[in-house]
């Protein structure tokens, strides 16, 4: 099921839009596990805090190609940043952003 990227309803706002891209992006089991993963290892941005697309395919049991495609759904969404050096991507988490989409919730 696509999300459609028109808001044509008084009832969904820019927000709604936003958290429902997120909470796509993390319908996977996968994908769920690389924003934990990358959530104990960016404790901020030093020499041994650096992920790139190498790391998470030693970390899990998956191949490269499979790899990136689920990274790209988290970028898209922007729970992940990227920042490329030389010729690795690194891989960091938007704390923010998960923060604003867990506080969307609290009742």
């Amino acid at each position: 099921m696509r999300i459609r990227t028109e808001i044509s309803s008084k009832y969904i706002n820019d927000e709604d839009y936003k958290v429902a891209q997120i909470a796509n992006a993390l319908a996977h089991p996968l994908r769920v596990a690389l924003v934990r993963y990358l959530s104990t290892k960016n404790l901020g941005k030093g020499v041994d805090n650096v992920t790139c697309n190498k790391d998470l395919v030693e970390m899990f049991d998956y191949s490269q190609s499979t790899i990136s495609q689920h990274v790209k759904i988290l970028k898209d969404c922007g729970l992940f940043i990227t920042e490329s050096k030389d010729k690795f991507t690194h891989y960091y988490l938007n704390k923010e952003l998960l923060k604003e989409f867990t506080l969307f919730f609290d009742l």
